[in-house]
């Protein structure tokens, strides 16, 4: 995602008071940096001086860095969460700019172009052994949402994952089609949403594929299921790209919506 300066400036305004400027560092660590809030407040950002930031200096100083990166949009979504007003007003700003939150299951996506327009190649992997475990991957490094449709799912392993990663507070959803196999042998996912679902067509909800930060998805004939891991012969693509992820992400609303 890349918006332009004035955009930038405009959502650290509206939204520099939601948090204390320690508050806001912790928010963008979570992001990949390593900023310190020590005695003197907010880390140097090269002002003159060694002069400290303001809250909206650093938010600035901080989304630029991001600008043009997959991480952009993460960060967007994050901070439109921190108030019930924020959506609004930042769809107000970035909407101009060809993008816009949409609401998603009591969460938010983003819809657009949201990669920089000299980085659009998408990237796309293809898996025919050792699914699990790339899959694993790709849950591990996870930073906001999962959300998982599956046909079949009686997997534990993969499972855990999911757990893991809901205690972690991340906002995890699964889907599973509603029948004899997942109701008999379905995993146990405690406390994870989750909802059973019919094919609106009568016959089986055979979807199976994973949304990872509205950025990745996974697809493929794979179900998460031993079967699959250890005697079928399967295969997964791994698609890193936004306007992918956010097609994924209304399909599991639309299925949710209609079941």
């Amino acid at each position: 995602m890349k918006l332009t300066s004035f955009a930038i400036k405009e959502i650290a305004d509206t939204v520099k008071d939601v948090y204390s400027g320690k508050n806001w560092v912790s928010l963008f660590n979570s992001f990949g940096f390593r900023d310190i809030y020590d005695s003197w407040g907010l880390p140097d950002i090269g002002k003159p001086n060694g002069q400290r930031p303001s809250k909206t200096e650093y938010i600035i100083k901080r989304l630029t860095e991001s600008n043009g990166t997959f991480n952009m949009g993460n960060i967007i979504v994050k901070i439109a969460s921190l108030d019930d007003l924020f959506p609004q007003k930042i769809n107000s700003i970035i909407t101009p700019e060809h993008f816009k939150l949409e609401e998603n299951n009591g969460g938010w996506v983003l819809i657009g172009d949201v990669t920089d327009e000299s980085k659009q190649n998408i990237e796309t992997e293809a898996h025919f052994q050792d699914i699990q475990n790339n899959i694993l991957k790709e849950l591990d490094a996870a930073r906001v949402s999962i959300t998982v449709v599956m046909a079949w799912f009686t997997n534990n392993i993969l499972r855990d994952k999911l757990v893991e990663k809901y205690k972690e507070g991340l906002e995890v959803k699964v889907a599973i089609y509603d029948d004899g196999v997942n109701r008999i042998h379905g995993v146990d996912l405690g406390e994870v949403p989750i909802v059973k679902i019919k094919a609106p067509k009568g016959g089986i909800m055979h979807n199976k594929f994973c949304v990872i930060d509205n950025q990745v998805v996974i697809t493929g004939s794979y179900n998460w299921t031993s079967n699959a891991e250890f005697r079928n012969e399967e295969n997964i693509s791994i698609i890193k790209d936004n306007k992918t992820a956010s097609d994924y992400s209304v399909k599991y609303r639309n299925l949710i919506h209609n079941k």
